[in-house]
């Protein structure tokens, strides 16, 4: 409130002041001028009042600045009497940047009468000390009871520090005092600015330090901490001053280095930093070994915009930690597919729980005597938008690294308590629930105690799940499990081995815990039938279980011959898609109010799409080496380097090939492959129709073409003369074609 807003109330012209008395409405007319003097007094007496007890100064200046009147909270606020500042200049107060921005202020006020001017500026109090004022300004001059401008100030000063506490909050790491992802995000758009003006160069280099999250797990918060710290003084005593350093998430750091002339130099900056990574760190009583890898991006060649400087420095991270440990890669646009997939899968990983992309389902388990059900597997998948059904173990180890694995696995285990409570409220059986558990989960100081909360919320005997761990687990926490485990017993929960067999590297395990059921791996029953070596591990395995008196589940029972051999064997549970496929909730209720789930027969999805040819195919003799990139994704362009792939057959209308990636078949994925035959180049297009997995993690695709008639047409005739040559030499390889088989070929040249 300035002057004239007072002035409304106490000046006795105001539409809102009360001269002298009011009653019932009307206003009472004094008689004499005794009386008047008396209630003007009265409204002097009030205003000085409410002025001194202000904790705010007001003050009248003249025209040029005289003040003419000041408040006594003058003293309280500015250290000054109001006589020490009556009949001097405002500007006699102030000096330097302050000065000028005071008489910009009061030059603003006296070209505008009547206008409100508020500014900020710096003032030095009586005793030296700095303060912060909010000035408020009105040029009252016609006003005849005021003739002068009014101002009144109020320190501020505790407000501003509270203000740049806030923002030095959300700009720095609280553990180390460094500039946080947010601080970097900015500085990085004024950095491609200034260096586009300038034309100069400068890199951003993202650091990942490995297994911080276990080392939180397993020692403690404190001692995670207490490392970032020290890692933090190795590096300002071994860095240069002007090479900027963030901490940009809890075991991210950000570096921005300019000046440096070459790519020798980035690799030599890179060594250094990582070289700090070869002595351990002492911390309290533990001697810790961290390794950790780099990415870097350079300016302006690999991004013109923050944006894009820090997603390939990320790319280029990926990338480093692939080839090992306290390794570091430049960014090459030459991405290969592999690389691109995990650094879009680990970047919208961070949203799938909150965009619901996340899905359970059930695949039965079934008593292979009666076709009963007696449990199911709880399979998580990734419905994502762009790559279509992500399995668990395409992404588990993404979720483990970014430490979205403990919150992943609470709300799966919340899901699956929840479904299966409706469930036995149905009066469905009371089935068990097989569920696959991380190796991180047990680094969790809380694992036990979460699991039985979940498990009493939902009010569930917690004897319904099955907690299945694999031999990479078992392998690398045997203490903890043991532990963990003991006290998962205790609630009724049952142990199981997956995927055993693989290496036999499960069997001492067998000994130090008790395992109730074990997982037969899904190999050998795909090689069973045809393998010498699978047949008699199999048989022995079973024998084996049935002497320890363990439960034994076949998985991967794909055809009628499997389940044969299994039979013969005794095999008592089973589980593949002979029986069921992996199903929704809603999908699985259905099937398990039947009880029971027989084996069937059902074409898949790849043969009926053969069945619609429309072209002829030539198979060629030996496989095709090709170069397959992706083209689009829902219709936008995807700047992606190419991979190796291998080609089996093709034809006008499509063509039939094997790759080490999974790829969505959706019609708005689309690929190209470039090959050779006959000399002449081959570039093709289209989408998957069809996939399926083979062994070896590899995996086969139908893909049919979305080329013109043109390029159709070019196609078949080249491909004619493919067949004639064929028919004429069984030998024919005119072409990039390759003779190892394709297990050995992507395991020689280690393509993704």
């Amino acid at each position: 409130m300035v002057y004239s807003d007072l002035l409304k109330h106490f000046n006795g012209t105001g539409e809102e002041g009360i001269c002298s008395g009011e009653k019932d409405g009307t206003k009472i007319i004094p008689e004499g001028n005794e009386q008047i003097e008396y209630e003007i007094e009265k409204i002097r007496k009030r205003f000085e009042i409410l002025i001194q007890e202000s904790v705010d100064v007001f003050e009248i200046l003249d025209k040029d600045g005289t003040i003419k009147y000041i408040s006594k909270a003058s003293e309280k606020v500015i250290g000054y009497k109001p006589e020490e500042r009556l009949g001097k200049k405002i500007y006699d107060f102030y000096e330097g940047p302050q000065l000028v921005k005071v008489a910009k202020i009061i030059r603003s006020v006296l070209t505008s009468p009547g206008k409100k001017v508020r500014g900020t500026v710096i003032f030095t109090t009586k005793k030296g000390k700095n303060v912060y004022l909010e000035l408020h300004l009105q040029n009252l001059l016609h006003e005849p009871v005021i003739e002068g401008i009014v101002v009144y100030f109020r320190d501020i000063t505790e407000e501003i520090k509270t203000r740049k506490n806030l923002i030095y909050i959300a700009n720095h790491d609280e553990l180390t005092g460094l500039p946080n992802s947010n601080f970097l995000k900015r500085l990085l758009r004024n950095k491609c600015q200034m260096a586009k003006k300038k034309q100069e160069e400068f890199i951003l280099m993202m650091l990942d330090i490995d297994d911080l999250k276990y080392l939180n797990c397993s020692l403690g918060y404190d001692i995670g901490d207490q490392l970032i710290v020290e890692f933090v003084k190795r590096l300002k005593v071994h860095l240069d001053n002007n090479i900027f350093l963030c901490r940009y998430s809890e075991d991210h750091f950000a570096f921005i280095a300019e000046g440096l002339n070459n790519f020798k130099e980035y690799e030599n900056l890179a060594e250094k930093i990582l070289c700090l990574f070869s002595q351990p760190f002492k911390i309290n009583k533990y001697v810790i070994n961290v390794s950790a890898n780099m990415g870097i991006s350079v300016y302006p060649r690999d991004g013109e915009d923050e944006e894009t400087l820090r997603k390939n420095a990320k790319v280029a991270l990926l990338r480093a930690k692939k080839e090992g440990k306290n390794k570091f890669k430049i960014y090459s646009s030459d991405l290969n597919i592999q690389n691109y997939k995990d650094f879009i899968l680990r970047s919208d990983l961070f949203h799938a729980l909150e965009k619901e992309q996340l899905k359970i389902y059930y695949q039965p388990i079934i008593n292979l005597k009666t076709s009963e059900i007696i449990a199911a597997e709880a399979l998580l998948r990734w419905e994502h938008p762009e790559w279509g059904i992500v399995s668990a173990e395409e992404f588990i180890s993404l979720a483990e690294e970014t430490g979205l694995i403990v919150d992943i696995f609470s709300w799966l285990l919340r899901e699956i308590c929840g479904t299966y409570k409706k469930w036995l409220n149905e009066g469905l059986p009371s089935i068990k629930i097989a569920v696959n558990f991380s190796s991180v989960q047990f680094f969790e100081s809380n694992f036990v105690n979460s699991i039985k909360n979940t498990i009493e919320e939902f009010r569930l005997e917690p004897n319904f799940l099955i907690m299945e761990i694999t031999e990479n687990v078992l392998m690398k926490n045997l203490n903890i499990i043991n532990t963990d485990f003991e006290e998962l017993r205790s609630l009724g929960i049952k142990l199981a081995i997956d995927d055993f067999g693989n290496g036999y590297s499960s069997l001492p395990y067998l000994c130090s815990l008790k395992i109730d059921h074990i997982k037969l791996a899904d190999s050998f029953i795909k090689n069973a039938i045809k393998d010498k070596t699978s047949i008699v591990i199999t048989g022995s395995i079973l024998k084996m279980a049935r002497d320890l008196n363990l439960k034994l589940v076949a998985k991967g029972i794909e055809n009628w011959e499997q389940l044969s051999y299994l039979k013969d064997l005794n095999c008592r549970f089973g589980q593949g898609l002979l029986y069921s496929k992996p199903l929704g909730p809603e999908d699985f209720q259905k099937l398990l109010a039947k009880r029971k789930c027989k084996p069937t027969l059902s074409g898949g999805a790849k043969k009926s799409v053969r069945g619609k040819r429309r072209y002829f195919r030539v198979d060629f003799y030996q496989l095709l080496e090709a170069e397959m990139t992706i083209l689009s994704i829902r219709g936008k362009n995807v700047n992606v380097g190419n991979t190796k792939v291998l080609i089996e057959n093709m034809g006008p209308g499509g063509l039939r090939f094997i790759s080490n990636i999974r790829f969505p078949v959706e019609k708005f994925f689309i690929l190209q492959f470039t090959t050779e035959l006959l000399g002449e180049k081959i570039k093709v297009y289209g989408y998957p129709v069809w996939g399926e997995k083979l062994e070896n993690n590899l995996y086969q695709y139908g893909l049919e073409f979305t080329i013109d008639e043109n390029e159709r047409m070019e196609l078949t005739r080249l491909l004619n003369q493919v067949q004639i040559k064929m028919r004429k030499n069984v030998l024919f390889a005119e072409g990039n074609f390759v003779p190892q088989n394709p297990g050995v070929y992507f395991k020689m040249n280690d393509v993704s």
